[in-house]
């Protein structure tokens, strides 16, 4: 069972805290209500979170279905895209790092050849 990457507890958005609050403590059930459909949206965003997290840390869509109830084709029609948005966004921080290490090589290697001309100079 994949585990939170980190081994350490999630924190809530400070967001659904303040609809979950609301929606438990407000006096007027309309009010109460209106941050319970909040809350539902919230809860929504907050499930694709931990689906992209599962897969990331090597769940199948089957497991996932299963932690919902679901079949794997119904879950992968639901987070997919975010899945894949999560893929693309590692893809550029990983390009980004390989970039920056090369420049990093580069400007290296530049400061290692100036200082042995240096070295090599009467």
């Amino acid at each position: 069972m994949p585990e939170n990457q980190d081994n350490q507890r999630r924190s809530l958005p400070p967001l659904m805290v303040a609809a979950w609050e609301s929606a438990i403590s407000e006096p007027d059930p309309l009010t109460a209500l209106g941050s319970t459909r909040a809350l539902i949206g919230l809860l929504s965003t907050w499930e694709a979170k931990l689906a992209v997290e599962a897969v990331a840390s090597g769940a199948t869509w089957e497991t996932i279905g299963g932690s919902l109830g679901v079949s794997r084709q119904a879950a992968w029609e639901h987070f997919h895209d975010h899945v894949d948005e999560f893929k693309r966004q590692v893809k550029l921080e990983a390009h980004a790092i390989r970039d920056r290490h090369k420049q990093e090589l580069h400007q290296f290697r530049s400061e290692v050849i100036r200082r042995a001309n240096e070295f090599r100079r009467p």
